[in-house]
């Protein structure tokens, strides 16, 4: 991304982005969790909520290494609120690539602001709109206002990127 793109986002979209971004954070989690509303939360969900996260952590992690995708989110949030950046991107991206649409937001929001990842508004793009085409409710307000910074080369950019950034299940 160019600088001057950088700029418009910064001049333009970032301060009321930043404020929508805390808010689109616990809607992801929070649409997240709402699946399990009409069933038992997991174990490792229950830890997590408790405060447990080294327990958290050991029901999640083999899980997430087998490639099951709610772990990889789980262990995802569960850095990201460690303030282990890199280690919550990769996670949210394997859950992301099965098609989990909070992940795919959180993972965008990490691109927004280079936490974990290198700052790229094409990749944050790229994510929220894979988000949008995966259904998230809210996904499409971030896509927007990061949308509106770009040029229309990026913007062609990230929405054919977005189509190859689920894995076939």
């Amino acid at each position: 991304m160019t600088s001057r793109s950088f700029s418009a986002l910064r001049g333009r979209g970032r301060f009321p982005l930043r404020l929508f971004l805390p808010a689109l954070l616990f809607a992801a989690i929070f649409s997240f969790a709402g699946g399990f509303a009409a069933a038992e939360p997991t174990p490792g969900w229950k830890a997590f909520t408790a405060g447990a996260h080294d327990k958290a952590e050991a029901i999640w992690r083999p899980l997430a290494e087998n490639g099951d995708y709610h772990a990889a989110f789980g262990m995802g949030v569960l850095a990201q609120t460690r303030d282990r950046y890199e280690e919550a991107a990769r996670w949210y991206e394997q859950a992301a690539r099965a098609g989990l649409t909070s992940a795919q937001v959180l993972l965008g929001s990490m691109y927004i602001d280079g936490r974990g990842v290198p700052r790229d508004a094409v990749r944050a793009y790229a994510w929220l709109h894979r988000a949008t085409l995966d259904g998230h409710n809210n996904a499409a307000r971030a896509r927007d206002a990061v949308g509106a910074a770009l040029t229309p080369a990026q913007l062609a950019e990230a929405e054919a990127l977005s189509l190859t950034l689920r894995t076939p299940r």
